[in-house]
């Protein structure tokens, strides 16, 4: 055989997606599920997955021969019918999605909120996935099955659940947004992990609980009294228990930060800015124009995006200072969900509407880290040399959560409304886990 003849087969082998020389260069386990649907270019055998699929090339996110774990959710659940993972599922219920949620170490399971149907309908829902196998199982809300629609465990209703978060106390406390009610309906549930039973800690806008007033001078119904809270953004400070609440109206009350207290009876001002009749302001800074988007505790401080100028801040809750860290489009390119990586020195930073992006940024370098594009010979950053690849890089975030798993280093998204993504940062890997 001739030399050029030789190399050309040569290189014909180690392009073929199915190769038997591919099923042990791009997986780090070689006896993996997928072992022998691994990439083969030259930069996936470089950088081996340890997820048990390799979905960065194209053929594996094919609508047709591709892998049910590499496609997008919402194709394989509601177009083919079929879900990953054992356990009960949501992603066929009307209009579901993924609203937030953190990680349980001692119990190895994510712990996340769902809410589903619309409008007057909405309805609200607790599961939890075992981070070993990506089973689920609900524990709270309303549900379906095959006989129709169920409760599952005792207390009032979700509706719009937003969010769940860890109490101090060793109780869940969700988040939740009463569609119909004047000035929103907000609410604070504390739910009983063991029994998933839930009750009412707060409720926004009216004097049975803690309010922060509005400083209007012209009161025509009683909730015009207090601030308009809004429906993206909750936290709980994890010093004392308290909660953290965003409100805006530019008209009233002003744009900032709430605290409730634990037992529900007290509200004050953590920070605020923008118009209101008293003249009232709390701490200095770029003003927060529009609600907040997502609220994120870190050594003390406050992280959070304003919807309006699409500016990441930092806050001082002791002062109510406002730092801007980044303003203005397009940086951030991506904002409502904020993370802390200890390893790599970053915040992960997601949820942008109608888009694929998840991004780093880099408090020391003011830096951010596009991950479907700062990445190959030219990125400055060494521990991300693969763009993003896999099922996260198919569809939008759509505000959908995202969480560090502080044992292996990935990241973990609530992508495309209902499936739960492993994303691998070090090798831009990413799968379908459980839906």
């Amino acid at each position: 055989m001739k030399p050029y003849k030789l190399l050309f087969t040569s290189l014909i082998t180690v392009l073929l997606p199915f190769s038997a020389s591919a099923q042990e260069i791009s997986l780090s386990n070689p006896d993996a599920e997928y072992a022998n649907r691994s990439c083969v270019l030259k930069q996936y055998i470089e950088h081996k997955t340890a997820l048990p699929a390799d979905c960065r090339c194209g053929n594996n996110r094919a609508n047709t021969g591709g892998l049910n774990v590499c496609q997008r959710p919402t194709e394989v659940a509601r177009n083919m019918g079929i879900n990953i993972a054992e356990g009960p599922s949501f992603a066929n219920y009307y209009n579901s999605e993924l609203t937030g949620g953190f990680i349980d170490y001692d119990r190895n399971e994510l712990i996340a909120s769902v809410q589903w149907d619309a409008g007057a309908e909405s309805k609200g829902l607790v599961v939890a996935y075992n981070l070993s196998d990506w089973s689920r199982r609900f524990i709270s809300g309303d549900a379906e099955d095959e006989y129709g629609h169920r409760v599952i465990a005792k207390g009032p209703r979700f509706f719009e659940l937003k969010d769940i978060q860890p109490g101090i106390d060793g109780f869940w406390y969700g988040f939740g947004y009463e569609q119909g009610k004047s000035g929103g309906g907000a609410r604070i549930f504390r739910v009983d992990p063991e029994t998933g039973d839930r009750s009412v800690v707060w409720q926004g806008r009216t004097a049975e609980y803690g309010q922060c007033p509005s400083g209007r001078k012209s009161i025509k119904i009683e909730s015009q009294k207090y601030v308009q809270y809004t429906q993206q953004a909750f936290a709980i400070d994890q010093a004392d228990g308290s909660f953290l609440l965003s409100f805006s109206n530019n008209k009233m009350g002003g744009t900032g930060i709430a605290r409730i207290s634990p037992d529900g009876s007290k509200c004050d001002f953590v920070t605020l800015s923008g118009r209101r009749d008293d003249g009232l302001e709390v701490g200095r800074g770029f003003d927060m124009r529009g609600p907040m988007l997502g609220l994120y505790l870190h050594n003390g401080k406050i992280y959070t995006h304003s919807s309006g100028e699409k500016t990441f801040f930092e806050i001082d809750p002791a002062t109510g200072n406002r730092k801007a860290l980044t303003r203005k489009a397009p940086k951030p390119p991506a904002w409502r969900r904020v993370v802390w990586d200890d390893k790599r020195e970053v915040f992960w930073v997601s949820g942008k509407m109608n888009s694929v992006t998840v991004t780093a940024y880099d408090p020391k370098l003011n830096k951010y880290l596009l991950a479907h594009k700062s990445c190959g010979k030219r990125s400055d950053w060494e521990w991300f040399p693969l763009c993003m690849g896999g099922p996260l890089k198919i569809n939008s975030l759509n505000y959908g959560p995202m969480w560090l798993n502080k044992n292996t280093g990935n990241l973990i998204f609530g992508q495309d409304l209902i499936g739960i993504v492993e994303f691998e940062p070090e090798t831009g890997n990413s799968i379908n886990r459980s839906f």
